[in-house]
């Protein structure tokens, strides 16, 4: 077994290779390219390889490469697993490399990141494309909001989501530099709109039978489904529902020292999409009338009176993650009666 640690970054990736006795086999950079890998993986001969590297916005195409390779082995570590790696006084692409490779050969890697292919894969690029052009457009509608109060208006909160927003605002009395930037600002925030359903539809396209029972639980619509399946992609890799708790970032932090045991806000470790789409069905949930959600409902309440709305949110937005967990498992759709204690 010869044991790979790469660092990578946009102009060459730091490769260090060492054997089963500690032996260096391989030490020097690389061309980051496909050809690049496969050309060093051949260099390295016939033995089995476990390649590591660190997650990055080149994740996809290294993993996918190496993965295809016969013989070689990928595990993939989260950058924050490794933070003593990145604040090491003495750090360099070298001796990342070399910690990555010692870390391997010794077993003693961090959890692996689950490399996701196939449909999941193309919902996580959609999704995040999607959430990208959100954030562009809600970046220009307060970039109005900041500009049109230095001309004396305060916009009502929902005002972008009335239909004649364009026309109001075309209305407002400004100055004429002002007006070509808000003319200009209103241009861009529809094209982005146009944008984004355009990508909302190629998301919501997508159907699966995991897809269906998600939508059977109250608060988790078409477009909840598809973000919540993107980012599990497979449940059995899942140990426990707290495991998939905390993979949607809807855990708290816990603090320990001797036998104290104190839980702190929730950890913000995980997929944010889970957390940001759950934290809104929560919303829906609670203002929900129907005998579906009646459960839910009830526990909301119960939070409520005793830690508050904000915590409840939470609480419920965990809740419906668990419930996610227990229908993908069980392979059947959400039932309120398992959840009232009804045995019928």
């Amino acid at each position: 077994m010869i044991y790979i640690g790469i660092d990578i970054s946009s102009k060459s990736f730091m490769v260090h290779a060492i054997n089963e006795k500690k032996k260096v086999v391989f030490s020097e950079e690389i061309k980051p390219t496909r050809g690049g890998l496969k050309e060093m993986i051949e260099r390295l001969g016939k033995q089995t390889k476990l390649v590591t590297f660190e997650a990055g916005n080149q994740l996809k195409w290294v993993a996918l490469t190496l993965l295809k390779i016969p013989g070689v082995h990928v595990h993939v570590v989260h950058p924050n697993e490794i933070k003593w790696i990145n604040q090491s006084s003495a750090k360099t692409d070298k001796i990342d490399a070399k910690k990555l490779a010692h870390l391997a050969r010794g077993d003693m890697l961090p959890r692996k990141v689950h490399i996701v292919e196939g449909e999941a894969r193309e919902l996580r690029e959609l999704i995040s494309a999607r959430h990208t052009l959100q954030s562009k457009r809600v970046a220009l509608i307060n970039a109005i909001r900041g500009m049109l109060k230095q001309e004396g208006y305060k916009l009502p909160e929902k005002f972008f989501q009335n239909t004649n927003w364009r026309e109001q605002l075309d209305r407002m009395r400004v100055g004429k530099t002002q007006k070509i930037i808000l003319t200009g600002y209103m241009e861009s925030i529809e094209s982005l709109m146009l944008s984004e359903a355009q990508l909302t539809q190629a998301i919501i396209k997508f159907e699966n039978k995991e897809i269906e029972l998600l939508e059977s639980i109250p608060g988790i619509g078409q477009l909840a489904s598809r973000v919540i399946i993107g980012a599990v992609d497979e449940i059995t890799r899942f140990d426990s529902k707290k495991c998939l708790a905390k993979y949607g970032a809807l855990t708290p932090r816990i603090y320990q020292s001797g036998n104290v045991t104190r839980l702190g806000r929730i950890s913000r470790d995980g997929r944010h999409e889970i957390r940001r789409v759950l934290l809104q069905c929560a919303h829906a949930v609670a203002r929900t009338k129907s005998y579906e959600a009646r459960p839910l409902r009830d526990f909301f309440d119960r939070i409520k009176k005793r830690r508050g709305k904000k915590i409840a949110v939470v609480a419920l937005a965990r809740k419906l993650l668990t419930l996610v967990y227990g229908v993908l498992k069980s392979k059947k759709a959400y039932d309120p009666e398992i959840l009232m204690g009804s045995t019928s």
